[in-house]
């Protein structure tokens, strides 16, 4: 199970490289339609690229709670910018970028800069549609 979501990211994550490298999204970015408190989320795996001063997250609902509002986020706001919260304020609030991941189920992949401050596996944070 872990060897295919490794290989999952790393799909993602090549994909999401050539992307950017090559200035391939022709997309504006959708408007936040919803600020409020985010969905609760744990990240399952962390990975920090110093070259190209990127961190990938992939993580899912941190509840059965969380279920239905980590479904709808995924499905009509991937590629859209977010904030993530962890411990309520004390690391503070950074941006990123959400995607869902159609071939592992139920899992999504943020986005963000390597300088924001450090998520570790196992860490359970709030993410929401960045404010416009």
């Amino acid at each position: 199970m872990r060897e295919r979501l490794t290989i999952c990211l790393a799909v993602c994550l090549l994909l999401l490289l050539a992307s950017v490298g090559n200035g391939a999204s022709g997309k504006a970015p959708k408007a936040a339609t919803d600020t409020g408190a985010g969905v609760a989320c744990r990240a399952m795996e962390v990975h920090t690229d110093a070259t190209n001063h990127m961190t990938v997250v992939v993580f899912h609902q941190a509840d059965e709670a969380s279920v239905e509002a980590f479904r709808t986020l995924l499905h009509t706001h991937s590629g859209e910018a977010v904030e993530v919260n962890v411990d309520a304020g004390a690391s503070g609030t950074w941006r990123g970028t959400v995607f869902r991941l159609k071939s592992c189920f139920g899992r999504g992949l943020l986005l963000f800069p390597a300088s924001a401050p450090p998520l570790k596996e196992g860490t359970k944070f709030q993410l929401r549609l960045a404010a416009s």
